[in-house]
């Protein structure tokens, strides 16, 4: 049997998600761009699920636009948006730092604290110079970060972006379902999701741009040839799996699976703080902390974090060395500590044996108890 404790990377479809999908095919196969009945009725089921995500982030309909998920959604926000200035910090997603860099603009990058947090005095000092300077912001803060689970205070950072007039995006792929997004309150311009981390197919996700921000932005939409999404992403829409992407979320957001989340989270960190050598990564404060993380290096293990995966895999359990999207790259011989906590300034000698363990409401705490078991014969 295996036991998969992957689910920052992905999450498997339940049985519930695969029957509603099954369903789906049956009832919906009219391209949604025709006009006859079955073709409205397709428009009429994706219009449905737009206002569902629209109502859960405090959005309205037209300002969400579905794409094939956050990586793209990410890409598309530097693409159209029109500023001079980007200020990131060194522990976002691939798909935020790759683009930025490729953007040509000047790049301010935050500091961090060893738990992952930006310092909203810096990011103030700056957002003030390059008003100063009379340039055009964008700030890129990820909600929930996928490695160390460190949840930024977007409520914070939203203001002191409006304050100096800056464009605001935030990766929110792993906060979806499992912390609330309130757009307007954080005063938000673009937030990118995706389905797959919370038992949603992969491939579908959604941007959401606020009323504002689309006076503003540029045509250089990634995809033209259609003019679907109000041109944003042409290609006739992805209709099965934006219907189950809506359902996921249904089921994921559930208050008794958040709590079975949050239940397990600290079940494994007791079980894990009571190992020699266990070192926990990331945020102490639960509350700060993605509900799914846990990050921790077994100091007393002679075992790289890439070996310690590959000895857990041979005993059937599924873990993560980092971000699933930065991993398997390169030379082998070559490679480095999670670029995320080199951010946070672990101790290397932390860094190089530190794995991430992700679980969701379809774990159980037998499962966890298998985990440590087997942990355990290995220290």
């Amino acid at each position: 049997m295996t036991i998969y404790f992957d689910n920052s990377a992905t999450t498997a479809l339940t049985h519930d998600l695969i029957d509603f999908l099954s369903n789906s095919y049956r009832e919906y196969y009219a391209n949604p761009s025709s006009l006859h009945s079955l073709g409205r009725k397709s428009k009429k089921a994706i219009n449905k699920a737009r206002k569902y995500f629209a109502k859960e982030i405090n959005a309205e309909a037209n300002e969400i636009k579905f794409l094939s998920g956050a990586t793209e959604a990410n890409n598309t926000v530097f693409k159209i948006s029109d500023y001079d200035h980007i200020i990131t910090s060194p522990s976002e997603h691939a798909s935020i730092i790759e683009p930025a860099k490729a953007a040509h603009k000047s790049i301010s990058w935050l500091n961090l604290d060893n738990e992952g947090f930006i310092d909203l005095t810096e990011l103030e000092s700056i957002l003030k110079g390059q008003q100063e300077l009379g340039k055009k912001v964008l700030v890129s803060i990820m909600h929930a970060n996928s490695e160390i689970g460190t949840i930024q205070n977007l409520e914070a950072i939203g203001k002191l972006c409006k304050q100096y007039g800056a464009i605001f995006h935030s990766d929110c792929v792993q906060s979806l379902s499992k912390i609330p997004i309130d757009v307007k309150k954080f005063n938000l311009d673009f937030i990118s999701c995706s389905a797959h981390k919370l038992h949603g197919p992969k491939g579908i996700g959604f941007l959401y741009i606020s009323e504002r921000i689309q006076e503003q932005i540029q045509d250089q939409a990634l995809i033209i040839g259609g003019g679907q999404e109000e041109n944003l992403r042409s290609g006739t829409e992805n209709l099965h799996s934006i219907l189950a992407f809506a359902e996921a979320l249904k089921i994921s957001s559930k208050s008794e699976n958040i709590k079975k989340i949050r239940e397990l989270q600290k079940y494994t960190l007791e079980r894990l703080e009571s190992l020699p050598g266990i070192v926990i990564n990331g945020p102490k404060d639960l509350s700060k902390r993605l509900v799914t993380n846990i990050n921790f290096a077994a100091t007393n293990l002679n075992f790289t974090s890439e070996q310690l995966v590959l000895q857990l895999d041979l005993r059937g359990i599924c873990i993560s060395s980092g971000s699933a999207c930065s991993s398997n790259k390169g030379n082998p011989a070559l490679i480095e500590s999670s670029y995320v906590l080199r951010a946070c300034k672990i101790p290397e000698q932390i860094a190089q044996k530190s794995v991430r363990l992700s679980v969701s409401w379809t774990n159980s705490k037998n499962e966890v108890d298998k985990f440590i078991e087997i942990l355990e014969n290995l220290v």
